[in-house]
């Protein structure tokens, strides 16, 4: 059986992790903020918060090439000196470049690598299956499941995760499905399990998942707001129900200041007009996507304003 479900740490011990799905500052000449980065973190931490997954979604990894994800990797390792755990993102539509990724971020000294499905070809459960388990057959540390259909177009089956769960280097899943159900299935799946650990990334889920077994969330809020992101988590692990219900609301409101009305690419980038409301980057984005326009960054002010975020 599996004992640790990241480099060091079981399962019980990572129970009410916040890991923030780190954003990537850019320059306005369309480079890796460094500054910026270093910031963030410092500021993430600060919050309370556990951990970070760089390179992912939220860190829109699908226009880095991979030796800028390498150095990001690089960099929120020596940034973090081991005040929190390092998850770090090899999802790619090349299984070879997946490859190297993971073997270069545990190498730096990421505690874990998270994989999605390649998002070009359409694939069947088989093909699911083989995918990962291939791909986890060959490295060399702890492997999480990612299951984020919004970018995907594919969902992983539940019956394919159960049986991947069994790898002995897959030992957790991220599933950001926006299916609460399904979260809720999924959390009491695997809610005796020591060896694999689950994190809920559709946040308006969190409480609900966390009540069926969750062992944590992984928040984009995190990135502006990580002791309310870190509150949510004490809460529900100490089983104040009243209190964690109200942090819960407060974060659905938080939330809709960036996701309601916004496709995930859109919000990706309303998230970034934030961090620059704050202080903390610019909200300059890669290639393709575009950063908000000056009346969005107003119109998100004053929604922050009102929520008592900002003054």
């Amino acid at each position: 059986m599996k004992l640790m479900t990241v480099k060091g740490l079981t399962r019980a011990q990572l129970r009410g992790f916040s890991i923030v799905p780190l954003l990537t500052p850019v320059t306005a000449d369309g480079q890796i903020d460094e500054p910026a980065i270093g910031r963030l973190i410092e500021h993430i931490l600060a919050g309370g918060c556990q951990g970070l997954m760089v390179c992912g979604t939220t860190g829109e990894f699908a226009s880095l090439t991979v030796e800028d994800r390498i150095r990001l990797v690089r960099l929120a390792v020596t940034t973090v000196r081991g005040r929190g755990v390092v998850f770090g993102g090899i999802g790619d539509t090349s299984p070879a470049h997946s490859l190297r990724l993971a073997r270069e971020f545990l190498a730096a000294g990421a505690d874990a690598v998270v994989a999605n499905l390649p998002s070009y070809y359409p694939l069947t459960p088989e093909m699911m299956e083989k995918y990962f388990s291939g791909l986890a057959d060959q490295i060399a540390g702890p492997v999480y499941l990612y299951n984020i259909p919004q970018t995907t177009k594919q969902s992983i089956p539940l019956d394919v995760i159960e049986r991947l769960s069994h790898h002995p280097r897959i030992v957790g899943l991220k599933d950001s499905e926006p299916d609460g159900a399904r979260q809720e299935q999924v959390c009491r799946m695997f809610a005796g399990r020591p060896d694999f650990s689950v994190f809920c990334g559709s946040i308006i889920f969190t409480a609900r998942a966390m009540r069926a077994g969750a062992d944590g969330f992984i928040p984009g809020a995190g990135n502006f707001a990580p002791g309310l992101t870190r509150d949510l988590m004490a809460k529900l692990v100490a089983g104040d129900t009243a209190a964690a219900d109200a942090l819960q609301a407060r974060i659905d409101a938080v939330n809709a200041t960036y996701q309601k009305g916004r496709t995930i690419s859109q919000l990706f980038c309303a998230l970034k007009a934030i961090l620059e409301i704050h202080g903390l980057a610019r909200r300059d984005m890669f290639p393709p996507l575009l950063p908000c326009t000056d009346a969005e960054v107003e119109q998100i002010r004053g929604q922050l304003r009102e929520l008592g975020l900002i003054k």
